[in-house]
């Protein structure tokens, strides 16, 4: 098996392998090679929905500690295992983030500025990936929970309207109607923004 790079795009064949050692053998190299694909995709998904990247760092930890119990009871299927597995993580996510949120009683938003944890790398291209993405964090903060959740997963990860769906355990109706306040909201006030030039 090639080595496993932080971030690198999750393939069936390279995830079922990950998984089905996890699950057979507690494989410390296999809970490592799921933490080094999903671990950034994570931190950025709780990031973009609280704001804090200490606490989405510490939740993101917790996260992966769960999956670690937790990885037996999920059902490796014939197919579509990157959707459904991303699905199932994302869920164990913020469910995390809700029992954090709520033992803490926290509700502040904290500034962005520490986006540069979302991407490694020194290249221009990785440089203005992060402060397009710190942008939209702060553009996503005039959206309510949901609509922002909608525009994290559909944009920022880049899963579908199924996977979205299943992740928040709504329709598809329900997510496109999200999905459309949402954008129509942004629209909004990028051009209140454009108008007064702030």
């Amino acid at each position: 098996m090639t080595q496993i790079q932080r971030g690198d795009p999750v393939e069936e064949t390279i995830l079922v392998n990950l998984l089905q050692r996890a699950q057979d053998a507690c494989d410390p190299a296999a809970f490592d090679g799921l933490y080094l694909l999903f671990a950034d995709r994570v931190f950025r998904y709780l990031l973009a929905r609280i704001g804090d990247p200490d606490l989405a760092e510490d939740i993101t930890a917790q996260v992966f500690l769960r999956l670690i119990e937790k990885v037996g009871i999920f059902r490796i299927g014939p197919r579509d295992n990157v959707a459904i597995f991303s699905a199932w993580l994302y869920r164990l996510a913020h469910n995390k983030m809700v029992d954090v949120l709520r033992s803490h009683k926290r509700t502040k938003e904290s500034p962005l500025e520490h986006a540069a944890h979302v991407v490694s790398g020194h290249t221009m291209e990785v440089v203005e990936d992060q402060l397009d993405f710190q942008r939209v964090l702060d553009t996503l903060r005039i959206l309510n929970d949901q609509q922002r959740e909608v525009i994290v997963l559909r944009f920022v990860e880049e899963l579908s309207i199924a996977e979205t769906a299943q992740i928040m355990q709504k329709s598809e109706g329900a997510v496109k109607a999200l999905q459309h306040r949402a954008l129509e909201s942004l629209r909004r006030h990028l051009q209140d923004v454009g108008a007064h030039g702030t």
